[in-house]
């Protein structure tokens, strides 16, 4: 039969003699058991009765479960030695969400063993930290706000001033944000070799079977969107021979991928003065995947993160359908989609119309001679890239008057830049007119949540390690992982509920 043990709180508010010293520390009674002092000011006041009620259940529930654990322990090593004698009782410290609390374990001694106890070891000053003061601290406190905000409210919450500083909230969440990167890191190493892929995320001879035809809008209902769109006749043609297709929203899967940087952390400092270098960023790389839920995966650099999010489109069976890759213009992000998803079939890029058009807009600038002569051939290049004429867009920058031109290479790069991107610019005017998504913004909101908001402000500024920590903990709260996480320390690597 099961051991039971009770716990006793008891709380006397009464009318104290003169002589009766007032106190604002707990009178401990019994084991659990707290009665507290006031003056009567303190007992007729009730916002003030509330803080001390609160005050004294806290330290009688530490009190109480440091006595259990302790006991326990003592129960333990006398059952597994016989005897107390060979023990050794050391102290065992607990961050927990009613407080910071230690405890005496005792350690039963094996011959040329070391020894063992009741508890997981610690290492150090390491503390356990229960899963309920990773919730309070991580998901409502470093998720939101500074440590030094987030250690006040943890410490507010529990009653226990002082009790947690800001520097080991800090590492509490570095640490554990390297761990969900690690959890991750080996699911997404799983889920691969159980696929048949190899363990960099490339397809071998097994995998080729996950190719298939891409899943289109009908003809019919294209060529009606294209009539109704086209400005001109002669434009309709140019647009009926855009190399990018109208993919059914149903079937398809949409990705974004994106790059944001924080200010880095100066590392060296002499005497209390910083040194004087050039400034250096830390970069998180962001990736969104939408198909009815959304999922937020983050990484540093484009090839790891790429690696997860193939292992979670094999989670989730996602590569029957279309991939559709929404990105800003990187070269480097083309080839990197490129090497990690060349071999899948129907793959997709998209160029977003908003740095589509902020590339015109700066290029053309640095380009021609004053404003108004920009903004009237900008006009007419963003008229044409709307409705996917990419020949008509090169063909008006040719011809623009070699007297407005201050800069003939800056205009080179913008035609360069259009004939590379050839490709991934669609007839952004139909697709709209489909309900078709044009726009990688669901990555730069996915920026903003998971590192932009809380890693931006006040001059902030970050290591490589504290940044993607802090940021994998970010995603985990948004993807709704937190809570499995906590229980079990693995990942659902899978749209919320």
């Amino acid at each position: 039969m099961a051991s039971k043990y009770k716990v006793s709180i008891y709380v006397e508010i009464k009318e104290c003699p003169d002589e009766v010293e007032i106190t604002n520390q707990p009178i401990k009674e019994g084991v659990g058991e707290f009665m507290w002092v006031v003056s009567s000011e303190e007992a007729y006041s009730i916002d003030k009765l509330e803080q001390i009620m609160l005050k004294t259940h806290y330290a009688a529930l530490r009190d109480a479960f440091a006595h259990h654990l302790s006991s326990i322990s003592k129960e333990y090593a006398l059952s597994a030695a016989g005897s107390l004698d060979e023990c050794e009782i050391k102290p065992y410290r607990v961050e927990g969400e009613i407080g910071r609390i230690t405890f005496d374990t005792y350690w039963v001694k094996q011959s040329g063993k070391g020894s063992f106890s009741l508890f997981p070891t610690l290492h150090a000053k390491e503390w356990y930290r229960t899963s309920g003061f990773k919730e309070l601290a991580l998901v409502y406190g470093t998720v939101e706000e500074s440590y030094r905000k987030a250690s006040t409210l943890v410490n507010r919450v529990r009653h226990q001033e002082d009790a947690t500083p800001s520097r080991t909230l800090r590492d509490n969440t570095e640490y554990e944000g390297e761990k969900v990167r690690q959890q991750m890191e080996q699911q997404a190493t799983e889920i691969l070799q159980q696929h048949g892929f190899r363990n960099d995320g490339r397809p071998s001879e097994n995998t080729m079977n996950y190719s298939h035809q891409e899943v289109t809008l009908p003809e019919e209902k294209v060529e009606q969107a294209i009539q109704a769109c086209a400005p001109a006749p002669e434009l309709a043609v140019e647009m009926k021979s855009n190399p990018v297709s109208y993919e059914d929203p149903d079937q398809s899967v949409a990705l974004s991928l994106d790059d944001v940087s924080v200010k880095k952390q100066k590392e060296i400092r002499k005497g209390g003065q910083k040194f004087i270098k050039k400034l250096k960023n830390v970069h998180n790389t962001i990736a969104h995947i939408n198909h009815g839920g959304s999922y937020i995966i983050n990484g540093s650099g484009f090839g790891s993160v790429l690696r997860l999010v193939l292992a979670f489109l094999l989670h989730n069976e996602l590569l029957k359908y279309n991939l559709i890759f929404f990105v800003d213009g990187q070269r480097t992000l083309y080839e990197a989609i490129g090497k990690a998803f060349g071999w899948f079939k129907p793959l997709k890029i998209i160029l977003d119309w908003y740095h589509l058009e902020k590339r015109c807009k700066e290029q053309l600038s640095l380009a021609l001679k004053g404003k108004e002569i920009r903004n009237k051939v900008l006009e007419q290049l963003l008229s044409f890239l709307w409705h996917g004429c990419v020949d008509k867009a090169i063909a008006s920058l040719q011809k623009v008057d070699p007297g407005d031109i201050k800069d003939c290479k800056s205009l080179e790069d913008l035609i360069s830049y259009l004939k590379r991107n050839r490709p991934y610019i669609p007839c952004y005017s139909v697709r709209k007119s489909l309900g078709l998504c044009n726009s990688s913004n669901r990555g730069e909101k996915a920026n903003d949540l998971i590192v932009s908001e809380r890693q931006k402000h006040n001059g902030m500024s970050w290591s490589r390690f504290g940044s993607i920590a802090l940021a994998t903990i970010t995603a985990l709260v948004h993807n709704g992982e937190h809570k499995h996480w906590l229980q079990t320390q693995t990942l659902s690597f899978k749209f919320a509920c």
